[in-house]
C-alpha cells in the first residue's frame, strides 16, 4: 500500500482527493482534469503558485504517468478499506457517514470532514480547513498554552495550601477563645453560665460560617487542581501523537468544542483565598466588663428599710423608713444630713439614708 507521504504526492490540491484524469501545467503543479479546467474558467492562475496560465495551455494532455499511479493509489485504498470492513467496520482516518478519507476539519463545528462533508447541508457556510494546516495550528497554540500550564497547577497548588493554613489557624483561634470564655464564666453565677452558652453557640455559628465558606473555595481549589491536571495528561498524550488525523481526532473528542486560547485560561485569576479573623466583637477584650453590664439588667437593687431593734429616745426612724432623725446632744444645734448607699444602686440618690441632729 501506499504510504501517507506518497498518498499526498497523489491528492488533488482542489478537491483533496486522489487525481481523477490528471493534467500537469507549465508550472509543475497536477490537478485533475475537471478541477484545473472549473479553475481556469474562472482566473487564468495556478490555484497553487498563482502563475499565469496562457489560454494555448488550456488543452492539457493527461499526465500518464501520474494517473497510473494515482489509479494504483485508489485500488490500494480499496483494499484497505475492504479489510476495514472485514475487521473493524470503518477505518478510524475515514468519514463514517461518506467512508471517504478525512482530509477536512470543519472550524465552526470542529469536526473532522470529507470533502462530501463540506457540500452538504449539515456544514453549509461553515468554515474548513485543511487537516495538515490546522493541526500544525493547532500544535502551536497547544505548545504554547502547555507552557503556562504548570504554572497555574503551581499557583492553585499554593492557594489550596494557604486556605488549609487558614482553616487551621480558624480552628485553633477558635479553641482559644472557646478557654478564654470558659475561665471567664467559672467565675460567675447561674445566670454567666447562661450567657457563656449563648456566647459559646454564637462563636460556634461564627466559625461554621467561615469554615463553610473557607471550605466551599477550597473544593473549588481542589476542582480546578484536579481539572487543570488531567488537562495537562491529556495534552501531554495528545502531543505525543504524530498523525495529524489522529492528533486531531484525539483533540476534537476531549476539547468538547472548547478553543485553546478558552481551555488554557489560566484558573488561578479566579480563585481567591478566603481570609477570616473570628471574633466576638467587644465581648473578646472585655468580657467581664459588659457581662457585668448585662447582669445590672437581671439584679434589680432593692431599698433597704430601716427600723430599731431597741428603743432610743435620741433617735426615731422617718415615717418613710428611710431616714434616722437624731435629737442633738448639748452644744449642737445645727442639722447634719448624710447619705448612705443602701443596696447595690447604680445611683447613690435612688437609694438615700438622712441623718438629722436637732
Amino acid at each position: 500500500m501506499a504510504s501517507a507521504s506518497y498518498m499526498e504526492d497523489l491528492t488533488c490540491s482542489i478537491c483533496l482527493t486522489i487525481f481523477t484524469d490528471p493534467v500537469s501545467l507549465l508550472c509543475g503543479h497536477s490537478f485533475c482534469r475537471e478541477c484545473i479546467t472549473n479553475s481556469l474558467s474562472i482566473k487564468d492562475q495556478c490555484p497553487q503558485c498563482r502563475t499565469t496560465v496562457p489560454k494555448e495551455e488550456k488543452y492539457l494532455p493527461t499526465n500518464h504517468i501520474l494517473k497510473s499511479l494515482a489509479d494504483k493509489a485508489k485500488e490500494a485504498e480499496k483494499i484497505k478499506r475492504e479489510q476495514g470492513d472485514g475487521t473493524t467496520g470503518v477505518s478510524e482516518s475515514l468519514c463514517p457517514e461518506h467512508e471517504e478519507k478525512l482530509k477536512l476539519i470543519c472550524e465552526t463545528d470542529q469536526q473532522l470532514a470529507c470533502v462530501i462533508c463540506r457540500d452538504g447541508e449539515k456544514h453549509d457556510g461553515h468554515k474548513f480547513k485543511p487537516i495538515r494546516e490546522a493541526a500544525t495550528s493547532l500544535r502551536r497554540e497547544l505548545e504554547k498554552g502547555m507552557r503556562h500550564l504548570p504554572d497555574d497547577i503551581n499557583a492553585i497548588e499554593s492557594l489550596a495550601n494557604m486556605q488549609r493554613e487558614e482553616i487551621t489557624k480558624t480552628h485553633v483561634m477558635s479553641q482559644q477563645l472557646m478557654t478564654q470564655i470558659s475561665s471567664q464564666f467559672e467565675e460567675m453565677h447561674q445566670f454567666l453560665r447562661q450567657r457563656e452558652e449563648e456566647i459559646k453557640n454564637e462563636l460556634k455559628e461564627k466559625e461554621r460560617e467561615a469554615v463553610e465558606e473557607m471550605t466551599e473555595k477550597l473544593q473549588a481549589m481542589d476542582l480546578a487542581l484536579s481539572e487543570s491536571r488531567e488537562l495537562q495528561v491529556k495534552m501531554t498524550a495528545a502531543m505525543e501523537i504524530c498523525d495529524s488525523v489522529k492528533f486531531l481526532q484525539s483533540w476534537t473528542e476531549v476539547n468538547n468544542m472548547l478553543t485553546p486560547e478558552c481551555l488554557f485560561r489560566p484558573r488561578a485569576n479566579d480563585l481567591q483565598v478566603v481570609r477570616t479573623s473570628l471574633s466576638l466583637g467587644p465581648y473578646e477584650s472585655h468580657l467581664q466588663f459588659f457581662v457585668w453590664k448585662e447582669m445590672l439588667q437581671v439584679v434589680k437593687p432593692r431599698a433597704e428599710l430601716l427600723s430599731l431593734k431597741r428603743e432610743n429616745t435620741d433617735v426615731t426612724v422617718s415615717d418613710d423608713r428611710r431616714s434616722l432623725l437624731c435629737a442633738p446632744k448639748r452644744g449642737q444645734s445645727q442639722s447634719v444630713s448624710a447619705y448612705f448607699n443602701i443596696g447595690q444602686s447604680e445611683d447613690i440618690d435612688r437609694n438615700p439614708l438622712t441623718v438629722c441632729w436637732y
